[in-house]
């Protein structure tokens, strides 16, 4: 593989990690956009530093030594990830396997999406509760005398899980954009039905909150062929740290922890 094709595969690599779409760079100069010649200019100018240092005797001196060989191990062991991933491809049977023993873990939990007027005083909430209840509409209500979040927007103020429902996706690696209500109010929000509106609740922050619920999402068993690729990548990280554990187990490793506290910062 060329130098060339080695700059561009770690460009596009740089911009999968960001999450940017990667187009084919253009082989004609462009002023306007990144193109292959820019890609050329680039590595011409590395080389030619490259080789003005090692003239300069940079090469040579201990603290960039001691560097090159720190950068030269995190290469070896960028290679050996890229090693494991090949090595340890999982069959659709070990997937298969994997999914009907533990099902359990790939529940999507219960859902609800809320919205919430806030009040200072207990009398406050009840009187906003009984007009909704009476007919009138709750958005306009929490517009005009909310005092909490979501105000702006009605009242509403989005999706919600369940606090060990959010704290067991989180343990499992997952990133929920959904959020947490704080415990007193949690078992009233998810008992209610669709547009009802809860009676008040005291929060941590001494207002009183009455909710409504806009909308729930039950609890689904993900199919098999939705967290194929999940299980695929749970199965790399525990073979990969098997790895790790049986070299560790191999390496006389001695660690100076006592020095930590000294490391420059």
């Amino acid at each position: 593989m060329t130098d060339m094709e080695l700059a561009v595969r770690e460009l596009k690599q740089v911009m999968q990690a960001y999450q940017q779409p990667w187009q084919p760079l253009s082989a004609e100069e462009r002023a306007d956009a990144l193109d292959l010649s820019d890609v050329l200019t680039n590595l011409i100018e590395t080389e030619l530093k490259a080789q003005d240092a090692k003239s300069r005797g940079l090469n040579r001196r201990t603290e960039i030594q001691r560097r090159y060989a720190y950068l030269e191990r995190a290469f070896y062991a960028q290679e050996w990830d890229r090693w494991q991933r090949e090595q340890a491809a999982s069959s659709e049977d070990e997937i298969h396997r994997f999914y009907e023993q533990n099902k359990a873990g790939f529940v999507e939990p219960e859902r609800i999406h809320l919205s919430q007027l806030v009040a200072e005083t207990l009398a406050e909430a009840e009187a906003a509760r009984a007009q909704a209840v009476q007919g009138a509409v709750f958005a306009q209500l929490a517009r005009e005398q909310s005092v909490g979040p979501g105000k702006e927007q009605g009242g509403d103020v989005g999706w919600f899980l369940r606090a060990l429902d959010h704290e067991r996706l989180r343990l499992l690696g997952s990133a929920p954009t959904e959020g947490v209500i704080f415990p007193q109010l949690e078992p009233v929000a998810f008992a209610l039905d669709a547009n009802q509106v809860s009676q008040p609740v005291k929060g941590p922050d001494g207002k009183f909150y009455i909710v409504q619920l806009v909308e729930r999402k039950a609890a689904r068993q993900q199919t098999e062929l939705e967290v194929r690729d999940a299980i695929r990548e749970l199965l790399l990280l525990q073979r990969r740290q098997q790895q790790l554990e049986e070299l560790r187990r191999k390496a006389r490793l001695t660690e100076f922890t006592e020095r930590l506290e000294n490391v420059p910062q």
